[in-house]
């Protein structure tokens, strides 16, 4: 932000907003009264639980038709190599593939990339990429629905199980997940409705089964519901207690300088991270919750759809983009994943910070994806609308509504999965270009940032003002060698900033939780 800093003083942003003279709190009403930045800058927020800039609300900013919603089969997801050969004919999509979840990245563009020694995706980039897909690779593989079962239970110690509220697990599980990687959680019931969003099987069918489909459940384990008081799985099933269970949110940051390189390698690494960084907290958390005597249940992806998960329990809000949603602490780059557990949690509700109001304006993503897989529209639509690939081959199951990879029961501005996926699969490192170019991908060290998560917070009228600074404090890609910058920059750990969120120790970050 120096470029910032050099140009515009605080009075001068906020005359730009009309706030002068009139304080911030009057576009603010909702929120805490300021009457100028240096006000925003040294308040506290003291034990608040999140953002004050952040409302809690009842309902999710995007709005949810629960009467449709029923349990998505999500191998018709457009992660499926039998729905992308149903689209392409599945030779042809084989041959076009210069990334791939299941062969790696072995297409000859990403040669030429480094012979060609182009930023991004020279040997620094794929060697990047390479080392994180390896680290991703060792985690999955050692994922169990039930956890890896290496720590003692209150039974064998012979000691009594955990017994605390709701309330103080909820507190105790953010503070051991945020220790073993994750930056925070969201719970809610596994209610009736939020039933509806586990699938019934996991994504990643090989094209193999066009021909013989459905694919047998050896293959892709079904989801179900039981009346056992443990879960469990076995060849054929990831089985699920009918008794009361939570489902829990929780999020892997990621690099959003790297992610600004996109596409390239270096963004494909800072993507793998999240997978990788999942895999051990997931396997730490279900380690810890049965040393206190319960259970998490997580494997297959999805169990439940993340970005579902995020809103819900208010992690995040919707985006223009139906691949990703916006944290308000870490914008569009931003992991999501979903653990179930009998451990009794307190609900946390869905927020309401702008961000969503912000995407029916901003087509900035729209603009700038390459597969045109980004909708353009200014409001959202009931109507999931098909792909502009047409078919080569009939539906894989004729019963299941045309497109058959979107769950239906929400108002959104829906994107294009098979364009978009298919577009990606042609790159060397796949693409990302969405959240790397995204309005909300902005750092938090600049102080002007919280006047502006404000602002969103409460009025649209500024929306375009604000996006018109994104582009003059020259956010979004890197462009030629700046895509390489990445190897002279000090960054934290990670790539990211993990004293978001901390307020003890000495780590505090202003506006933030805890």
């Amino acid at each position: 932000m120096e470029k910032f800093h050099s140009t515009v003083s605080r009075r001068d942003f906020m005359k730009g907003l009309g706030f002068a003279g009139a304080g911030i709190g009057t576009a603010a009403a909702a929120s805490p009264v300021f009457h100028d930045l240096d006000e925003v800058l040294s308040s506290s927020t003291g034990d608040v639980k999140r953002s004050w800039w952040v409302r809690e609300v009842d309902e999710p900013t995007v709005e949810i038709d629960w009467n449709v919603i029923n349990r998505f089969d999500a191998r018709y997801t457009a992660h499926s190599e039998a729905i992308m050969g149903r689209y392409f004919g599945l030779d042809e999509y084989r041959q076009s593939l210069q990334f791939s979840y299941y062969t790696g990245n072995k297409g000859p563009k990403v040669i030429d990339a480094i012979e060609n020694n182009t930023p991004g995706d020279n040997l620094l980039g794929a060697a990047m990429n390479d080392a994180s897909f390896s680290g991703l690779a060792r985690y999955n593989s050692t994922l169990k629905w039930h956890g890896p079962e290496s720590t003692l239970t209150p039974e064998q110690r012979g000691v009594p199980k955990w017994q605390g509220t709701p309330e103080e697990n909820t507190r105790i599980l953010r503070a051991a997940m945020r220790f073993f990687g994750a930056h925070d959680i969201g719970a809610a019931a596994l209610d009736e409705k939020h039933k509806r969003l586990v699938c019934t099987h996991p994504q990643f069918v090989s094209g193999s089964y066009i021909n013989s489909w459905p694919p047998p459940d050896t293959v892709n384990k079904r989801i179900v519901f039981e009346d056992a008081d443990q879960g469990y799985s076995t060849n054929e099933k990831f089985v699920i207690p009918t008794k009361p269970m939570w489902a829990v949110s929780y999020t892997t940051p990621m690099s959003r300088e790297m992610f600004r390189t996109a596409p390239s390698g270096l963004r494909s690494a800072a993507n793998a991270m999240r997978y990788r960084n999942r895999g051990a907290i997931l396997m730490e958390t279900q380690n810890f919750v049965r040393a206190l005597g319960y259970q998490v249940l997580e494997e297959p992806y999805p169990c439940i759809p993340a970005i579902a998960g995020a809103i819900l329990t208010g992690l995040a809000e919707n985006g223009r983009n139906g691949g990703f949603c916006n944290s308000p602490d870490f914008g569009s780059v931003n992991g999501y994943y979903d653990l179930i557990t009998d451990l009794p949690m307190a609900p946390t509700k869905p927020i309401d910070a702008g961000m969503w109001r912000f995407c029916h304006t901003c087509k900035k993503c729209a603009e700038a994806c390459p597969a045109q897989a980004i909708s353009m529209d200014s409001e959202p639509s009931w109507e999931p609308p098909k792909s502009r690939i047409i078919p080569k081959l009939p539906p894989l199951n004729p019963s299941i509504p045309d497109p058959e990879f979107h769950q239906p029961g929400k108002k959104i501005m829906w994107h294009d999965a098979i364009a978009c996926d298919a577009y990606g699969n042609s790159q060397p490192y796949h693409c990302g270009i969405c959240m790397g170019t995204c309005t909300f991908n902005t750092n938090t060290g600049a102080s002007i940032h919280d006047v502006v998560h404000a602002v969103l917070s409460t009025t649209a009228v500024f929306n375009g003002f604000l996006w018109n600074m994104d582009k003059t404090f020259g956010y979004g890609l890197a462009e030629g060698a700046e895509r390489d910058r990445f190897w002279e920059m000090s960054l934290p750990q990670y790539g990211f900033d993990t004293t978001i969120g901390a307020a003890d120790g000495g780590y505090a970050h202003g506006g933030t939780r805890f």
